[in-house]
């Protein structure tokens, strides 16, 4: 008993690491201290030295692990970026990204100023591109609180009247630029099957493809041989997925599961070209794909949600570009003289809205 003790005293110690990220936190780890013999360096040495300690002992995340099962257990999470709702759903809440939470309370609505600034951007990138005979199409990802509000906690209540995207959908009403919600058709086709994952922030194939329906059908009133494919929830099946990026975060993606639609026929496959790797997530690379020779040619701005919709959206294209980066019109103005695209898009997460650019 002595030995398991003393073992497991110093088990963590031995076991410690330098790891520069935690994949399951979403975090930089802090560094090791510079040991520098001036008294402000061995001043701050002792909590430097403490915080690389707290992030990188041994089994730090078999422990944490534990920890957020027993969280999950008592509805009370581990990670303050992360929500438990009802009936095993998750929540993504980080309260520095747009702060969702008080979104969904709306509690933090935009500013006068803000709207304005949102209108005013997002007409100067549509009357600069329509001048070029290329059309501009803005498009709003509902957050999943949006979507299935009812697997919020009981206790989150809902203080005022509009969400910062109910702000700016009426704020740009009378606006030329084609703002798109994707709202009301997932709130409809949620009567179908489940659009979004329990355990990952994102929607999955079945939601995607309500999704695309409504872009191509937008599209098609400026290019009207697109013919989008309207499906429906008999076009998919039933498979198990191992958890996604809500439940990695808090370190329990290796036990929970859940069952998600997948496409009985597979899409078509279009060629894919990297074109800038990002230097620190390979998913945020900008690429191109090529499908068909008789297409239109698009520009699409892009977040993690696109990375559903593309297998959707690039078959109806001859050359898609894929660009992870909210634009200013400078950033347009460069992508559209290298590729020529005969549409640009504009995707934003509605979390994303309280940035503005």
């Amino acid at each position: 008993m002595i030995a398991t003790f003393i073992i497991g005293l110093f088990l963590p110690l031995v076991l410690t690491h330098n790891r520069k990220e935690s994949a399951t936190e979403k975090r930089k780890l802090a560094d090791f201290p510079k040991l520098e013999w001036s008294q402000k360096a061995l001043t701050k040495f002792p909590s430097q030295f403490e915080l690389f300690f707290n992030d990188h002992f041994g089994l730090r995340d078999q422990l944490t692990q534990i920890y957020s099962l027993y969280s999950i257990l008592l509805k009370s999470s581990s990670n303050p970026k992360v929500l438990i709702g009802l009936e095993d759903w998750l929540f993504y809440v980080n309260p520095v990204e747009g702060n969702s939470l008080e979104d969904y309370r709306r509690n933090d609505p935009l500013t006068l100023e803000e709207l304005r600034v949102w209108k005013i951007g997002l007409e100067e990138k549509h009357a600069w591109l329509k001048q070029q005979g290329i059309p501009y199409l803005f498009i709003v990802i509902p957050d999943k609180y949006s979507i299935y509000p009812e697997y919020m906690p009981k206790h989150i209540r809902q203080v005022g009247k509009q969400t910062r995207l109910d702000q700016l959908i009426d704020y740009m009403k009378n606006s030329e630029v084609p703002v798109l919600d994707l709202r009301p058709a997932l709130l409809q086709a949620k009567q179908q099957g489940q659009l979004f994952y329990k355990t990952d922030t994102h929607w999955n194939d079945f939601g995607a493809a309500i999704a695309q329906y409504e872009i191509l059908r937008v599209i098609q009133k400026f290019y009207p041989n697109l013919t989008p494919m309207n499906y429906s929830w008999q076009n998919f099946k039933l498979t198990e997925y191992n958890s996604g990026d809500i439940a990695n975060m808090l370190n329990i993606s290796y036990f929970l599961k859940e069952i998600v639609p997948e496409l009985h026929k597979p899409l078509l496959i279009c060629d894919k070209h990297i074109v800038e790797k990002h230097p620190e997530d390979q998913i945020k690379a900008t690429f191109f794909t090529d499908c068909r020779s008789n297409a239109p040619k698009a520009l699409i701005f892009r977040d993690s949600f696109f990375i559903a919709l593309q297998p959707y959206i690039s078959q109806h294209f001859a050359k898609t570009v894929y660009v992870w980066e909210w634009p200013d019109l400078n950033l347009i103005k460069k992508y559209q003289q290298s590729n020529q695209p005969n549409i640009v898009i504009e995707a934003r997460v509605e979390r994303h809205l309280k940035f503005i650019k």
